[in-house]
């Protein structure tokens, strides 16, 4: 396809990466990430901290884009630098994890905020919730099968529209914030700042994650600079916007109420705009949320196209479909595993086996982060080998080599402070990944 209008520009793919990040994590992680520390401040530096690690790796996805293009990403980047084996593994972790985990946390937030949005009596039951959140996941794997039918620009009109609300309610929280009364705030917990902060970067990262997926799509890009300038420019959007709102959030429920609040973004909307203030925000969450479920349900397949491609796949996932255009293997491989991880983490919690305590939601990101990192080091790692090797395009961006470095040692840092704080959540995350290690032999 070489027509222009079956191209993506640096804006299209921009508004790819913020719809992948800019989804339904800021509606929910802001309660997370102030019940992990003691003071707003500590907070805001939580989010501006995972802000940074978020522009230094758009920066190192910036360059590898333009020295390994085509279908695939991160993949891409793994093979040229390590070779298949490496780039297998996270091919695999991909699918098991990292988007299974975030197809099934996604569908739980849009469920949770369904409720709201259509005044639910009283809360829907764990079961109702999980059963609900799967058939969504369905609907969304049936309807890509048969391809996008929105196109580009609704999907970039959708992404303005998001931003522009979401902006509005920070101008409303700014007039309306001198209305609410001070809150005190909790007593010290006692716990370190490294602790802390640890604890508070891991809602921060699933919520800042996903500029990746305008890689995966990278093939389709209308120049070879299209790709790292949408990812640059995503990512520079959603921090500016992330710190804007977290501020608004916080200055409109007192940092107490904001760490207590089960669904923060509908609470801090009920403060701002009064009694329908909630149902508002909430429809708000179900349209991003089911804009996220596509871009996950578009995109990522392609890494199971770029696999098979190279023969680390079984052939039959390196075929487009000749009418839709579509990689319909990967796309009901991807959404009927995340399907059955959503029922399996749910059927552990109602066992007993995860505690009585855990709730399936904050199990599975937790997991996700700790693996999605990981990746993300290896791909920091993979720029360093590929600029010292020399060979091939010489693309250098200004300051991509320090943060290639930076970016690797928080990757490091975020892997470790994972394990510590969410030692669960982590070893199951990385049971799954060590299968791809069985899976590569086998399929060897």
């Amino acid at each position: 396809m070489t027509d222009r209008a079956t191209r993506l520009s640096a804006f299209d793919i921009g508004c790819v990466v913020v719809g992948g990040i800019l989804g339904v994590g800021i509606f929910f992680t802001p309660k997370q990430v102030a019940a992990a520390v003691d003071t707003k401040g500590q907070a805001l530096a939580a989010w501006a901290l995972g802000g940074l690690l978020a522009a230094l790796g758009a920066l190192v996805f910036a360059e590898l884009s333009l020295r390994v293009p085509g279908h695939g990403g991160v993949f891409r980047y793994l093979e040229a630098a390590f070779g298949r084996g490496v780039a297998f593994v996270y091919g695999w972790a991909n699918w098991l994890v990292i988007q299974a985990g975030a197809f099934g946390v996604v569908a739980l937030v849009l469920v949770d905020h369904l409720q709201i949005a259509l005044g639910a009596a009283a809360p829907w039951s764990p079961n109702a919730r999980t059963a609900l959140a799967a058939l969504l996941m369905l609907g969304f794997t049936a309807t890509n099968v048969f391809g996008l039918r929105t196109g580009k620009w609704l999907q970039n009109t959708l992404i303005v529209l998001k931003v522009l609300a979401l902006l509005a309610l920070v101008g409303v929280a700014s007039c309306a914030v001198a209305e609410v009364p001070a809150v005190a705030s909790p007593p010290p917990s006692g716990r370190s700042m490294p602790a802390m902060l640890a604890a508070a970067l891991l809602p921060v990262l699933f919520a800042t994650g996903g500029w990746q997926q305008g890689s995966f799509v990278a093939g389709a890009a209308l120049q070879k600079r299209s790709v790292p300038l949408g990812i640059l420019g995503g990512v520079l959007v959603v921090v500016v916007v992330y710190l804007l709102i977290n501020h608004a959030f916080l200055s409109l429920l007192g940092f107490e109420r904001a760490r207590q609040s089960p669904a923060i973004g509908a609470a801090a909307a009920e403060v701002a705009l009064g009694a329908g203030g909630a149902r508002v925000l909430a429809g708000l969450v179900v349209l991003s949320a089911a804009g996220i479920l596509n871009t996950i349900c578009m995109a990522p397949p392609y890494v199971l196209y770029a696999m098979a491609q190279q023969g680390c796949f079984p052939a039959a996932f390196g075929r487009l479909h000749p009418r839709f255009g579509t990689p319909v293997l990967g796309v009901l491989g991807q959404g009927l595993w995340a399907v059955l991880l959503l029922l399996a983490v749910h059927g552990l919690v109602v066992v007993g086996w995860l505690g009585s305590t855990v709730d399936s939601l904050d199990f599975v990101c937790n997991g996700v982060v700790f693996v999605d990192w990981i990746g993300y080091g290896a791909v920091g790692v993979a720029l360093l080998v590929l600029r010292r090797r020399g060979g091939g395009p010489e693309v250098r961006l200004w300051g991509s080599g320090l943060a290639a470095l930076l970016f690797v040692l928080g990757a490091v840092a975020v892997a470790v402070g994972a394990c510590w704080t969410r030692p669960l959540a982590s070893a199951v995350g990385g049971l799954l990944v060590a299968t791809g290690l069985v899976a590569r032999r086998w399929w060897r």
